[in-house]
């Protein structure tokens, strides 16, 4: 076969091509893009729309989890497959609220992020942003202020969407009976009307606590389920 090829070459050149091209497709379409890009991306253990879960990210993730409930001496700590789990969908989560950041076109302006920075407490010294804490306690965690101040603009995008997606969330004209039946039956009695206003005024916010963590619920599993996300089974 080597022998034919060889002398089909010298004579029809084109023949080696056409050869080499057939054993390319075949190849390609036998193996799978998702199989060949995974080859080619060892250290990617999850891919969210256009965003990648890395293993050292992954790692830190998981590591950060395991001293948690190390820490926590009145816990069980769940099983090394459970906790993986629970890891992955925390990072796959997150990503997805990054996709529904880029649909919404919700970026961080650069004053924005750098007051951010400057109103955290750990950073600042007598009440002030002082810089040299700022850049020491980053050396600390080892850890350079462009990728500190990058995983902080994925932080802030991600909180704008949940914002929006809470911002949403008001009392339907049904929840406001509830909360007045509500109201009526804890202030019976009462004859203090700043004590009344008070009961209210906690019904009306805890009501709205549970219909907006609902609405996040809903949106997520919505978010999800329109996502193209690929997980790398092995790791977990």
């Amino acid at each position: 076969m080597i022998k034919l090829i060889r002398e089909g070459s010298t004579k029809y050149p084109w023949l080696l091509k056409f050869i080499m091209l057939v054993i390319a497709v075949t190849f390609i379409i036998g193996m799978g893009w998702f199989g060949y890009e995974t080859s080619q991306q060892p250290n990617v253990v999850a891919v969210v729309g256009s965003y990648q879960v890395e293993l050292d990210e992954f790692r830190k993730a998981y590591n950060r989890i395991q001293a948690f409930y190390r820490n926590q001496s009145e816990q069980e700590t769940p099983g090394r497959k459970e906790l993986k789990q629970t890891v992955m969908n925390s990072l796959v989560e997150q990503k997805l609220w990054l996709v529904a950041a880029d649909d919404l076109n919700l970026e961080v302006h650069p004053d924005e992020l750098r007051d951010t920075i400057m109103k955290r407490e750990e950073f600042q010294k007598n009440g002030l942003f002082d810089s040299g804490t700022y850049h020491r306690l980053l050396r600390l965690q080892r850890i350079s202020p462009a990728k500190f101040e990058e995983g902080l603009t994925k932080d802030l995008r991600m909180q704008k969407v949940r914002f929006l997606v809470q911002d949403v969330a008001t009392l339907n004209p049904v929840e406001e009976e509830e909360l007045k039946e509500l109201a009526a039956r804890q202030t019976a009695g009462l004859e203090d009307e700043q004590e009344i206003e008070t009961i209210k005024t906690r019904i009306r916010l805890q009501l709205l606590i549970q219909k907006k963590e609902r609405a996040l619920e809903a949106f997520q599993r919505a978010l999800r389920a329109s996502s193209a996300v690929e997980i790398r089974q092995e790791f977990l």
